[in-house]
């Protein structure tokens, strides 16, 4: 079928089947691809506690969402070894009592294993995801996490994630995409003071190759949180083998979060094996400022005191 004129073929067909075993239009519903090896359950919250606990006794990536709040919709984003066992808990804890609907991802197949591993694969570039997209407001839980994946299972657990992305905005749940036409401009005037500083100096330039143009130095954040960086010409460089907090605090800015995301897309951070709150930086990365610098770091409102000049007779250790 062609619907439309000179549309170019973007990536593989795909065909979603929703499907309502119970009837109804927003009850229950189940997302499946045949070409996939993941699929997607809704149903609302109210019926949690009806759940068959042994048929989801699974590992799973979830996420809560509710009613809209300060203009925007509420997101929690989580994973579970036992996905029964996570929604008893969730059901039961009263500052979950703003959820009104449930969405979870699980395997399909014994074929191929959807462990808890993958469930947290999920979640991490799922979380980034929606910071990214900015549709729905993701709410605090526990920082997601960089599973250690086998590089030969990367593309598989890569094309499960761009399965589990589609089929959740299949599913109703729109916060992991970019509207069409791409994300929307952020507009410097109507930023507030805090985070003017952020977009006035410049662009973020990833993979530079800048000599230094002064000092040297280190940042510390959250005692496990290490850097080094140096100026260069109107630039502050942050250098290949610095720390990258996972975790976004929800008071870092739009920009700050937009920088963030690019860096995980772009395939600049790798894990650091045994770590779960950070990532390396793989190539120097050039900011406007040190301030600015210092918050896509950390991830935090942080300013440029974090960063302190390195003493060329002490080097830094850094911390595993």
């Amino acid at each position: 079928m062609s619907y439309f004129k000179d549309t170019p073929l973007i990536s593989t067909r795909t065909t979603s089947h929703v499907h309502r075993p119970y009837g109804g239009i927003a009850d229950v519903r189940e997302i499946i691809d045949r070409a996939a090896h993941v699929k997607v359950l809704v149903f609302p919250m109210s019926l949690g506690s009806r759940l068959v606990a042994s048929e989801l006794a699974c590992p799973a990536f979830y996420a809560m969402t509710g009613d809209v709040q300060d203009g925007s919709v509420p997101i929690y984003l989580g994973e579970t070894n036992c996905f029964s066992r996570r929604l008893g808990e969730h059901l039961a804890d009263p500052q979950k009592a703003w959820a009104r609907l449930m969405v979870v991802v699980r395997g399909t197949s014994k074929e191929v294993r959807f462990t808890k591993e993958t469930a947290a694969y999920l979640q991490f570039w799922l979380t980034h995801a929606a910071d990214r997209c900015g549709v729905m407001k993701v709410v605090a839980g526990s920082p997601p996490r960089m599973p250690e994946i086998d590089p030969l299972d990367l593309p598989l657990h890569e094309r499960m994630l761009e399965d589990a992305k589609r089929m959740l905005f299949d599913a109703g749940v729109t916060g992991f995409e970019p509207p069409p036409g791409g994300m929307p401009q952020v507009d410097a005037p109507a930023l507030s003071p805090e985070t003017a500083d952020d977009v006035e100096s410049g662009p973020m330039e990833i993979d530079v190759h800048l000599a230094p143009g002064g000092a040297e130095f280190e940042l510390r954040y959250d005692e496990t949180i290490w850097a080094r960086g140096y100026p260069a010409n109107d630039r502050f460089v942050v250098a290949a083998g610095s720390d990258f907090r996972i975790a976004t605090n929800p008071s870092a800015s739009p920009v700050t979060r937009a920088r963030r995301a690019a860096l995980f897309e772009a395939g600049v951070l790798t894990p650091i094996p045994g770590a779960v709150d950070r990532m390396r930086i793989t190539v120097d990365i050039a900011f406007p400022s040190m301030a600015t610098a210092a918050k896509a770091v950390c991830g935090a409102h942080v300013d440029s005191s974090k960063w302190r000049p390195v003493d060329p007779t002490q080097r830094p250790m850094m911390q595993l």
